[in-house]
């Protein structure tokens, strides 16, 4: 029994299971810190782990369900989380792209396949589908730079919807025709057969939903369970009339896109569980399918990837072209629709795992069909970025409003350091207000609350006149805490302290820091003030390129100016020399009359070796930028790092501005449907 238990490849569930779960946890979290995407480690994964790799796990069995559970709860988030709204707007734009980007890579993927490939006509047709699929997982990018709202958003959504629900009935037509199904009566049986099913879907369904949603309202677990259940029921109809399930789910998506406030806990749940769960095994079980070798000892796998690459990416963006000559587009139009229409992933898996498994296709396909959609994913998501940031450069430094309402939170786990802390609150916040500022301790036990710390705090309170009010929340993740804190007084601003230290057990696993950046939207001001405030003379601001366009721009600059005016020190900004005129243009256009001094540099990175050789009273500031906001690069990321290591000794300050909008989205979801997220509309942070 024991020798079966450890012998390979394993078959016992219980281990299984759990070696899943361990490569779902673990290689997202590899495949970040090197900025690539997670749903290629989990393929690359299954490869390793499968026959053709290590043969660590057969992929029949456990893992052979749990992947078609999650074959069908991501072509159900595909439905689910297409926005129908958007669609209906600008109906007749959306039929024009949707007919373009189906049709174009359509017809150049069935030439491509007969003519180049020699392909028969079944696997042509199939590929050819593949090509016109499209996934909008760049969606939260033109989320965060706010651009939603805009057209070509709207009819890259419309498109997707268009072409994903074509390809999948022209699925029923391939899979007909593989089954050597001709006849007249069997054509007439099932378009009876489809007509009478979706007449239940469409209708039927929705009556059933609203009734039950009616009865159980306070019932989440119910509510969740009855929706998994019409997900299936939905594919177990559509499996009793010779159609593939996945078109089935895909369907009931739709039926309870209307259904299911987008906002609610109830689609929290569904998205969260797809994509922790269900979604993550599919892409483990796909990898194992794929076979290692091929790609190895052969170059067919390679040229065919090469070949589909170029055809699928060059496809759509001719559709792009097409729609902005009908149009009358600008070209950063096309760009942006090209950007967010170019990705192949949700229903192209989909269709090209079912092809493989009935026999349509070889492994051949299945392999270049995982490397098209790394790379068109990793397209979609470089061009809809860049064009995203040209579309919102073109407007001018705006006049953000002025803060109204101040409300400050710090929190400490000790008194160390908490003086200087609580004096830079006081001086950088709007004067005559009077609000206190609020002292915050996490702890994982009330048991944790330290009455000692509070004491201190009412007593530092008390000797420098400053309203102090201390605080504490019980929470298993400090990072949690604080969000949850913050948004239960409504702080408009989040001050933190450090030590300067960067381990590497915070680059593997993350910092405090960047829990509460990912799940916050206030400014926060991470801050390292080791000498008396008052001995500092001069304030050296870092300002990287294109942070005048950031929303909370006027925020960080005020609070600032308010410091240097109550220590009474010179405000001197170190700026790119191709973003000088821009940042004093700015300046001019928010009305900001104080003294300062500006000094200009060629490099960004070199102006942390020059500020590091600054006197002993410099505060030296770093303006950052969170994820997707509009001067966010990868550089800004490396701050954290060049401060540890050329300003450790050093006062200095990292400031992350405002992010007036937060999305739903999760950091691992993977492939679910369009990638569209909720925005959370609760007013400017400023």
């Amino acid at each position: 029994m024991a020798n079966s238990l450890f012998s390979l490849p394993f078959h016992e569930p219980v281990v299984v299971f759990c070696i899943t779960l361990l490569v779902i946890l673990i290689i997202p979290f590899v495949f970040s810190k090197f900025k690539l995407p997670g749903i290629i480690g989990l393929i690359l994964a299954g490869m390793l782990l499968g026959n053709s790799g290590f043969n660590i796990l057969e992929s029949e069995g456990s893992i052979e369900l749990l992947g078609n559970v999650g074959l069908m709860y991501l072509m159900f988030l595909a439905g689910l989380e297409l926005d129908m709204n958007t669609f209906v707007q600008n109906r007749n734009k959306n039929l024009v792209f949707g007919f373009l980007t189906f049709a174009i890579p359509f017809i150049t993927g069935f030439w491509v396949c007969r003519q180049f490939l020699n392909y028969d006509l079944l696997p042509s047709l199939l590929i050819s589908s593949m090509f016109s699929t499209q996934t909008l997982i760049a969606y939260p990018i033109v989320s965060r730079l706010r651009l939603t709202k805009t057209e070509p958003v709207g009819i890259a959504i419309g498109g997707t919807i268009i072409t994903d629900t074509i390809v999948l009935l022209l699925l029923i037509l391939i899979i007909a025709l593989h089954n050597g199904e001709s006849s007249t009566n069997y054509w007439l049986f099932l378009t009876g057969s489809i007509a009478v099913y979706m007449y239940f879907i469409l209708f039927i369904f929705p009556r059933i939903t609203r009734w039950f949603f009616k009865n159980t309202s306070t019932d989440i677990i119910a509510q969740y369970v009855f929706v998994l259940s019409m997900v299936f029921l939905a594919g177990t109809l559509a499996k009793f009339i010779n159609l593939e399930p996945i078109i089935g789910a895909f369907l009931a998506g739709i039926v309870l896109n209307r259904q299911i406030p987008h906002s609610s806990t109830l689609m929290s749940r569904v998205e969260f569980i797809g994509n922790a769960i269900f979604i993550p095994i599919f892409l483990v079980y796909v990898g194992m399918l794929i076979d290692l070798k091929a790609f190895i000892s052969g170059w067919e796998s390679l040229k065919l990837s090469l070949i589909l690459i170029f055809f699928a990416i060059s496809s759509k963006w001719l559709a792009a072209y097409l729609t902005q000559k009908i149009f009358l587009y600008k070209t950063i139009e096309r760009q942006l629709i090209f950007g967010l229409s170019t990705a192949h992933a949700a229903a192209t898996i989909a269709i090209i795992l079912i092809g493989y498994k009935m026999g349509i296709v070889d492994i051949n396909v299945l392999n270049a069909s995982v490397v098209v959609i790394f790379a068109s994913c990793i397209v979609s998501a470089f061009v809809t970025e860049r064009t995203a940031k040209k579309i919102v450069l073109k407007e001018t430094p705006h006049q953000y409003e002025q803060e109204k309402v101040e409300k400050i939170i710090i929190p400490v786990s000790n008194t160390t350091n908490i003086l200087p802390l609580i004096e830079f609150a006081n001086f950088s916040k709007i004067q005559n207000k009077k609000s206190p500022i609020y002292i915050l301790n996490v702890v994982k036990d009330e048991n944790e609350i330290s009455t000692k710390l509070a004491k201190n705090i009412e007593n530092i309170s008390v000797s420098t006149e400053i309203p102090a009010e201390f605080i504490a929340r019980m929470d298993i993740n400090i990072s949690s805490g604080i969000v949850r804190a913050s948004k239960e007084i409504m702080a408009s601003k989040i001050i933190m302290g450090w030590n300067g230290n960067y381990s590497t057990r915070e680059w593997i696993f993350g910092t405090i820091l960047e829990g509460v950046l990912r799940d916050s939207r206030q400014p926060i001001y991470v801050v390292s003030i080791k000498k008396p405030i008052h001995n500092i003379n001069n304030i050296q601001i870092i300002v990287p390129p294109l942070a005048e366009f950031e929303s909370n721009f006027r925020g960080w600059l005020t609070s600032m100016h308010n410091f240097a005016k109550q220590i009474s020190a010179k405000i001197v900004f170190n700026v790119l020399r191709d973003y000088q005129e821009s940042f004093s243009n700015a300046l001019i256009a928010n009305n900001l009359k104080f003294k300062y001094q500006t000094e200009v540099y060629n490099d960004w990175y070199s102006s942390f070796d020059t500020l590091s050789q600054k006197s002993e009273n410099s505060l030296i500031v770093a303006i950052s930028a969170r994820k997707g906001s509009i001067s966010h690069t990868s550089r800004i990321e490396i701050i954290p790092r060049l401060v540890s290591k050329k300003l450790k000794d050093k006062d200095f300050i990292i400031i992350y501005p405002a992010q007036p909008e937060t999305t739903s989205i999760d950091t691992r979801a993977f492939l679910s449907g369009t990638g569209q997220v909720n925005i959370e509309e609760q007013g400017q942070i400023v």
